[in-house]
């Protein structure tokens, strides 16, 4: 009895988060482009790019995240870096430093 209440609690609190959640999301601004509308959900510069990428060794990182994980990875030299998809899903730019040149990983 006592699991079945705390269910239906939680279901009745996810309900009311996504009501909320849902209310309070911003409405798409309409813009007409050669003919075209398009939608702007943020404004520019909403998502944080990061700037000082930290990064585990390859048994850190094999520990965490799954086989089929997909990643972009960047070589140049004897240096290589793989930047995880979905820590770019939300900061979509990361500005590193590899084999001496300036790079912009996005997704």
């Amino acid at each position: 009895m006592y699991r079945q209440m705390s269910f239906t609690l939680i279901i009745i609190l996810a309900g009311i988060t996504a009501t909320l959640s849902f209310a309070q999301r911003p409405k798409p601004k309409e813009e007409e482009i050669r003919g075209h509308t398009m939608y702007t959900l943020m404004e520019p510069g909403a998502i944080p790019a990061i700037f000082e990428p930290e990064f585990v060794s390859f048994e850190v990182a094999d520990s965490f995240y799954y086989d089929n994980e997909p990643l972009i990875a960047v070589s140049s030299g004897d240096e290589a870096r793989g930047y995880s998809i979905w820590h770019l899903d939300r900061h979509e730019v990361v500005n590193d430093v590899i084999g001496g040149t300036v790079i912009a990983v996005t997704w």
